[in-house]
Formats: C-alpha cells, sequence, structure tokens
C-alpha cells in the first residue's frame, strides 16, 4: 500500500505520468499563435535546444496563419539542422534567431559565431546575444566586447544585443554604458532583414 504523500512524489519522479516537452512546447506555440502574440522558443536562461531527432516544433508554426513574430534564442550550433524549416517559416511570418555567446569566451566562439553568419547568410533576422558568465573587469571586458561585434560585423550578422539581468547593478550599468558605445562605434543595428 501507498502512503498519501508519496503519491506527489511518483507522479514528479514516473516518466510516463510527465507530459512530453515536444508537446508542451507545442501547446505554448499554438496558444501564442492563437492569441497572435509572438512565438518565443527560448531565453538565454534556458535557450531553445533543436530537435535532435523527431520533428521540430517550429514545424507546428506553418500551417498557421501569416504574419507571426517569431523569435528563437539558442545557444546550439546546431540550429543550422533546421535552417530550410526557419527560412520556409521566414517566408510567411517575421523570424529572429539569437544565437547566445558567453562573455568573456570560455569555450570556442567559432561554432556559435559561424552558425550565425550560415543564418544571416539565408536572409533571416539574425542577433548575436552577448551573455556575460562573470563580471566584466576593464581592458579584457571591451576587447573582449570588441572581438563579438568585430566578428558579428564580419559575419554580416544584423545586431548584436548583451544580456546583463545576472550582473550587479553597478556592474550592470557600466557593462552596458560600454557596451552601447561600442555597438553605435561598429554600426550595429544594420537594416532589418527577413522575409515576413
Amino acid at each position: 500500500m501507498i502512503r498519501q504523500a508519496t503519491l506527489p512524489l511518483l507522479f514528479v519522479l514516473s516518466p510516463s505520468l510527465q507530459s512530453d516537452p515536444a508537446e508542451k512546447i507545442e501547446r505554448q506555440v499554438r496558444r501564442a499563435a492563437l492569441r497572435r502574440e509572438p512565438v518565443v522558443m527560448g531565453t538565454a536562461a534556458v535557450p531553445y535546444e533543436p530537435s535532435g531527432r523527431g520533428e521540430s516544433p517550429l514545424r507546428s508554426l506553418l500551417p498557421l496563419a501569416d504574419g507571426l513574430e517569431v523569435a528563437v534564442t539558442t545557444a546550439s550550433p546546431r540550429i543550422l539542422r533546421e535552417l530550410e524549416l526557419l527560412a520556409e517559416l521566414d517566408r510567411r511570418h517575421s523570424v529572429t534567431v539569437r544565437v547566445i555567446a558567453p562573455v568573456p569566451a570560455t569555450l570556442d566562439p567559432g561554432p556559435r559565431l559561424r552558425a550565425a553568419r550560415d543564418l544571416a547568410a539565408e536572409g533571416l533576422a539574425t542577433v548575436l546575444l552577448l551573455v556575460p558568465v562573470k563580471a566584466p573587469v576593464g581592458k579584457n571586458c571591451e576587447e573582449e566586447l570588441r572581438f563579438f561585434l568585430e566578428a558579428a560585423w564580419d559575419a554580416e550578422i544584423h545586431d548584436v544585443e548583451i544580456e546583463t539581468g545576472g550582473l550587479r547593478r553597478a556592474e550592470r550599468t557600466a557593462l552596458q554604458a560600454l557596451f552601447r558605445r561600442l555597438r553605435l562605434e561598429h554600426g550595429f543595428p544594420r537594416s532589418v532583414a527577413g522575409r515576413g
């Protein structure tokens, strides 16, 4: 016999009783589409992860009415697996893809920059989203930001943004001021791309 106190725990732990993450995403997408709200897939804190197998949840947007705003935020270069789907969606809707890059570059930023370049080359509105992983430090921080801004300009990425929500107020204010200055100095944002 199972005690009542263990029932909620069993429900949480049992994979057969939990809803499918793909179904959950599809429900969220359909709800946003029906309300004519922007469809947001992923955030800086919880990025969209392209489907390794099976159908992409983005495919559920194809049969919906034209003219939706679709925003995808990802940290994975595997977003290129869905490049054709994103281009098709952009023909009917307005699609923006944000590719996350950590600052300072703790991992090789090359694959993410190449993914963002390929998305921009396809005509998708592409944004490089810089996310500080630790408090910025003076000259090194400026060099890192310059590196990403120059790489984004060379890759013909449409815009570069920064997410400073995880920093303390004083650090956030200083970093935002530095970033705004460098962003304008490098000519961002570029003209808006996209087919939608």
